[in-house]
């Protein structure tokens, strides 16, 4: 019987289990079941479907059970809560927990708050309620809407308290999903929020910059990133960020300048949801904020998330963010072509050129190199520029393994989309392109590093030939 296993047995047959639901049923088959099993169910919460009703329930199970609070590790919330009743609000308990969440015994601060809880549609005030319990949290993914009022103030009071708030104390990574939010969230209800002790990663979706006016549009066009200096610089002990679906005419400077120390920054670009006519990255603005930062910096990406999919794919502009050779710990590097380079304005023939090479840009440190964007135009340039960079072997940049160049050429010059065939057939590689791909593969090759090219149409065509295979 599974009642005389040995609980380390049990536990590992536990482990195979992926829904909270079938972890919950084996652990109420039996006493001894119960108690072994049931703080795995609390390990990971992820309230997805809930209704406010079930969430005023966790908060009172959580209050009178402190041992299964102290087990949640990662918890995933929500904001497509529905409308419900059954809203439980025992004030013996809620009044407490409040009453340290809020670090305040005022009544009429509490009597406001105690309204809210009573609310069938709003479930921010939970939220907050729910945090305050966990003592022991470190992985928190909050989904925002437009209805969320108390959750992110709450977060930014909780980090203006320092060392002298035990409430999540122990939290490490924070993940902000702001695509329930008409125009996207600004980084100012994020910046206070990065002051939090404990907090190392910061992952935000739709986190948007630029208002949607004419005049602060052109307000944000002069904006000069060389000579610009937050208000508040080095506060944050956070090292890695990651934006994606983000957007920022001033090159996150605020954000980037809060970190004491960046060890990776990743951005994935959207098209400002306020500005419709404003879709360019303004990649030259992150360059200045973070040349703080090049002592620590490891992982840097900065590209249009268009250039992950055949389908978004879309042009760049051309604006040179600078050069990385003083970046003494930058081992991953991911740009679009248009920019890693100081391309010539005025060329007008079918080939573009550089003012520059790829060694005036990358650092010795560098392991990953990875190139969006490339086009026809870039071919030449491009070759010149590996030339130069690995003419020496591996002398001058010993730690390379790896060289990707992606782009999205065959939508243009070459397609199949006419063909009727299922699967489709795969188009050939022009001759330019196949000239480019065993140039470099050669170039590569011989200083040990492993080379990529890619093309965005091509995948597509072979992953949708997948579903007749």
């Amino acid at each position: 019987m599974l009642s005389t296993l040995p609980g380390e047995l049990l536990l590992l047959i536990a482990s195979f289990l992926d829904s909270h639901t079938d972890t919950l049923r084996l652990a109420s088959c039996c006493r001894a079941f119960y108690s072994l099993l049931l703080p795995k169910v609390f390990t990971s919460l992820d309230l997805t479907e809930d209704r406010n009703g079930d969430l005023s329930h966790l908060v009172h199970t959580l209050a009178s059970k402190p041992s299964l609070a102290q087990e949640v590790r990662a918890l995933r919330i929500a904001c497509a809560w529905r409308p419900t009743s059954g809203v439980r609000n025992k004030q013996e308990v809620t009044l407490g927990v409040l009453a340290a969440a809020l670090g305040s015994d005022d009544n009429d601060k509490l009597s406001a708050w105690t309204r809210e809880l009573m609310s069938q549609e709003v479930n921010d005030a939970w939220i907050v309620l729910l945090l305050a319990l966990l003592p022991n949290l470190e992985d928190l993914v909050l989904q925002i809407c437009d209805s969320s009022k108390y959750t992110l103030e709450w977060l930014a009071g909780i980090a203006q308290n320092g060392t002298s708030s035990p409430i999540l104390s122990k939290l490490r990574i924070l993940t902000v999903d702001c695509s329930d939010v008409d125009g996207g969230l600004s980084s100012a209800h994020v910046l206070p929020i990065l002051g939090l002790p404990s907090l190392r990663s910061f992952y935000g979706y739709m986190i948007c910059d630029g208002g949607s006016s004419d005049e602060e549009y052109a307000e944000d066009q002069d904006f000069d990133a060389a000579s610009y200096v937050p208000d508040n610089v080095g506060y944050s002990n956070v090292t890695h960020i990651r934006l994606l679906s983000s957007c920022s005419r001033r090159g996150f400077a605020d954000v980037i300048g809060a970190t004491k120390a960046l060890e990776s920054f990743i951005l994935e670009h959207a098209q400002n949801p306020s500005y419709a006519d404003d879709e360019e990255i303004y990649v030259s603005r992150y360059y200045h904020p973070l040349r703080r930062h090049q002592a620590t910096l490891q992982t840097l990406i900065l590209t249009h998330e268009s250039t992950n999919y055949y389908s978004w794919y879309q042009s760049h502009e051309y604006d040179y963010i600078g050069s990385f050779a003083g970046f003494s710990a930058l081992k991953e590097l991911r740009l679009q072509v248009p920019q890693i380079l100081d391309w010539d304005e005025d060329w007008d023939d079918l080939d573009a050129t550089s003012k520059n090479t790829l060694s005036d840009v990358l650092p010795s440190s560098l392991q990953r190199l990875i190139v969006d964007g490339l086009e026809r135009e870039h071919l030449s340039a491009l070759v010149s520029a590996f030339e130069d960079l690995l003419s020496g072997g591996k002398h001058r940049y010993p730690s390379l393994t790896y060289v990707e160049v992606k782009g999205n050429w065959m939508h243009v010059h070459q397609s199949t989309e006419e063909s009727n065939a299922k699967p489709r057939p795969i188009p050939a590689m022009l001759e330019e392109f196949a000239d480019f791909k065993v140039k470099l593969e050669l170039l590569c090759s011989a200083s040990g590093v492993e080379f990529h090219l890619r093309d965005l149409h091509v995948e597509d065509i072979m992953e949708k030939n997948r579903l007749y295979t």
